[in-house]
């Protein structure tokens, strides 16, 4: 059962100098090991060395990246010419489709309006639900008459089409545009956070940072939080220092309506390989503002950045069951293969350059990580070369640690939480073998949730 002390929530005062301390420490750790990785580049396996050499630059980079680039946006001020704090207060729409999901929808909802931020107006979908969801739904507009609005479908279209449906016929009035998904509760100075990044001109998307809201329920779940606050804090950390964060996540991301009103339909209603695609709407909504509206949608449109703000707070359900977590994994899995193929041709334009480099060593890392795991783990040992199993176990160990590392540091209070990010890496085996099956049935839309 969840309740609210499964929350684990994030500490506000961390020690800045043993911050510092644990970052050099992890840094000069990162260091050293690529001296036994250029060893087994050069003088092992080719192949694997060029695999691990690739893996640890990948990862390398991560961290110093964000450990001494990233600034979180809401912290930068905007001053107008007499030099005091400029602030705005724009409108913001706050879209939440949702399905069957009666208890969670009225937490969201009121997580909202408990906000910091008062200037909100709220729409709700209700995507063909078959129980209470509308109900509940009407019941939270007539409550609160002034700020939600609900917009009721009469059978499911799935999320990317309801969250049009939303901003469109719920007739969105806001400059910015906040989607959150109806399983989620927000922290109180989230939205606040969120809307102040938009003080800087250049922004076309923000995502807040993820967390468990039922990190305690499972082993499963207590994995999956460490792993989220590893690929907040330092994946979209680093990408943001280039404001480049690759995909602005469902559970909660602002856009300026500007950015994407150009693709909402084209977005809405994505076909590939000849059917119509429903995975990835966040991944895919985010490649369109770095610079798919320009390239698929003409040239007089503008490039954004897009970037990470790690004090607006999410707290999402996530899967406590094998079954239902193998789905999300492989729904996640075809939305990266479908978004990567629809931003290659563009990505490497009006961006810096390692941050395009990065991304394209991303993918061929992502392809070779199933060949690379079955022949270290199955193939090799039998042939007898079972230091090969050795040295690729302890390749995902020292990752592992690394996370785990960085996890403590930001969650100091967290007691043995740090040891499920090191199982999460053990489970890299299986989480690879999931890439192919999910190319191979990229077109299969059974076994996945909406």
């Amino acid at each position: 059962m969840i309740t609210e002390h499964s929350i684990i929530k994030r500490p506000v005062n961390i020690n800045k100098n043993q911050l510092h301390t644990v970052k050099y420490l992890l840094l000069t750790a990162i260091c050293a090991i690529i001296i036994t990785k250029v060893y087994l580049l050069f003088n092992h396996d080719l192949f694997f060395g060029t695999y691990s050499f690739l893996t640890t630059f990948l990862v390398m980079s991560a961290f110093i990246f964000s450990y001494t680039k990233y600034k979180d946006p809401s912290l930068t001020k905007t001053h107008n010419g007499s030099g005091a704090i400029k602030y705005r207060q724009p409108l913001v729409s706050i879209v939440m489709p949702s399905k069957n999901d009666p208890v969670m929808i009225r937490k969201a909802v009121l997580s909202c309006l408990a906000s910091s931020y008062s200037q909100i107006e709220i729409i709700l979908v209700n995507d063909g639900s078959t129980d209470q969801t509308g109900e509940v739904m009407d019941l939270l507009r007539k409550e609160n008459p002034r700020q939600v609005k609900v917009v009721q479908l009469s059978c499911n279209v799935g999320k990317r089409k309801a969250t049009r449906e939303g901003i469109v016929n719920g007739h969105a009035r806001g400059d910015i545009i906040i989607l959150v998904d109806s399983d989620c509760e927000l922290d109180n100075k989230a939205i606040e956070k969120l809307v102040s990044v938009f003080d800087n001109p250049e922004v076309g998307a923000v995502s807040g940072l993820g967390r468990s809201y039922n990190a305690n329920e499972s082993m499963l779940t207590k994995m999956q939080d460490t792993w989220y606050d590893g690929q907040f804090s330092i994946m979209k950390g680093m990408e943001s220092a280039f404001g480049t964060v690759t995909c602005c996540p469902g559970i909660l991301s602002a856009y300026r309506k500007e950015a994407i009103m150009p693709c909402l339909d084209a977005w809405a209603n994505d076909n590939f390989l000849g059917s119509e695609f429903t995975c990835g709407d966040d991944r895919h909504l985010t490649s369109y503002v770095l610079g798919g509206n320009k390239h698929y949608l003409g040239n007089y449109h503008k490039v954004w950045k897009t970037v990470y703000c790690e004090s607006a707070i999410v707290y999402t359900v996530m899967p406590p069951k094998l079954k239902k977590f193998i789905r999300q994994q492989i729904r996640w899995k075809k939305s990266w293969f479908r978004v990567f193929f629809f931003s290659v041709p563009f990505y490497y334009k009006d961006r810096n350059l390692f941050a395009a480099a990065f991304y394209y060593l991303q993918m061929i890392w992502s392809f070779l990580s199933p060949i690379v795991a079955f022949r270290s783990l199955v193939y090799l040992p039998f042939q007898g070369h079972f230091i090969d199993a050795l040295v690729y176990v302890s390749g995902l160990t020292f990752v592992g640690l690394l996370f785990a590392a960085d996890f403590k540091m930001r969650n100091p209070n967290s007691g043995n939480m740090w040891a499920y990010r090191l199982l999460w890496s053990w489970m890299g085996f299986f989480l690879s073998s999931l890439e192919y099956y999910s190319l191979l049935t990229i077109r299969d839309k059974s076994w996945l949730t909406r």
